[in-house]
């Protein structure tokens, strides 16, 4: 009989700490990954508690976790920042991204051992206009969105794949590392987002970046900045306004959302973004 890793307690949060759990689980080693199209959005690696009983809040009451289901599994996330906390089917599955002191970068991966595989999915279509842009080498246009279709979206830009010479970017800081976020970062005029009305909003630190997510399925989309005047920015502290200036005309988006990107074809450069700029986030 194979020795079984001893139990160790692990604390995990949402990224607004409205809500805190502690999980019972064997030292973790190998994170679990699924095939459906939602967990391929919310780059989902979890693992699996022995019992319901092995998960206690410490904050917040988990019948309040917004629930998107789809097919018969049924994902929570906070409504507030988007987080994505729990996979649930026949069991549930906590999703290791929100676990504190905890990288997923450094874990190995295999597949949830499922009964029935993944329902079908059909991407919702994109029926707003095309992004105005015109860019030396955008040829292509992209399409895509969260997965409710509650938000789409289209990219104009160079072809991503193996050949996109651009920054494509993982990051660990405390936002990125939960939601999974892979960056590209495109310009304003090369984006359309239609669906603007189901977008949630949620920005920490120097609160200038705000990161986008859509409210009914929790998908995180990308991040918006104000297009401010100059006399707002210059009410800016002083340490944000040459940052705001530069960075006026970005619209970053999640290529986790884009219909036809191949993930396994981009050459990602990973960041350790949780070590480059104060304030720095505390657990809670």
């Amino acid at each position: 009989m194979a020795e079984q890793s001893p139990i160790k307690k692990y604390r995990a949060n949402c990224h607004c700490a409205a809500y805190v759990y502690e999980v019972n689980l064997p030292e973790i080693k190998i994170g679990l990954q699924s095939d459906d199209s939602y967990c391929y959005k919310r780059a989902g690696v979890f693992q699996c508690p022995q019992s319901d009983n092995d998960i206690t809040f410490v904050k917040g009451d988990p019948a309040t976790l917004t629930s998107y289901s789809f097919g018969d599994v049924k994902h929570q996330f906070c409504a507030n920042c988007g987080t994505y906390l729990f996979r649930v089917d026949s069991k549930a599955y906590v999703n290791l991204r929100a676990f504190q002191n905890l990288n997923v970068w450094d874990l190995d991966t295999k597949r949830i051992d499922s009964a029935s595989p993944p329902p079908d999915w059909t991407p919702p279509k994109f029926e707003g206009p095309e992004p105005p842009a015109g860019i030396a080498g955008a040829s292509k246009i992209y399409t895509g969105g969260c997965h409710c279709g509650g938000v789409t979206i289209a990219l104009k830009i160079k072809p991503i794949d193996s050949t996109y010479d651009d920054p494509i970017v993982e990051c660990d800081c405390s936002i990125c590392s939960r939601n999974g976020y892979c960056w590209i970062y495109p310009t304003k005029p090369q984006v359309t987002i239609m669906g603007w009305y189901n977008v949630s909003y949620y920005a920490f630190g120097r609160h200038i970046w705000r990161k986008t997510f859509c409210r009914a399925c929790g998908v995180p989309l990308g991040n918006y900045i104000e297009t401010y005047d100059a006399e707002e920015i210059e009410k800016l502290p002083e340490e944000n306004r040459e940052w705001v200036k530069s960075h006026l005309d970005w619209s970053p988006v999640n290529v986790r959302v884009l219909d036809g990107v191949d993930m396994g074809e981009l050459n990602v450069t990973r960041v350790n973004g949780s070590a480059l700029r104060a304030p720095f986030y505390v657990n809670p």
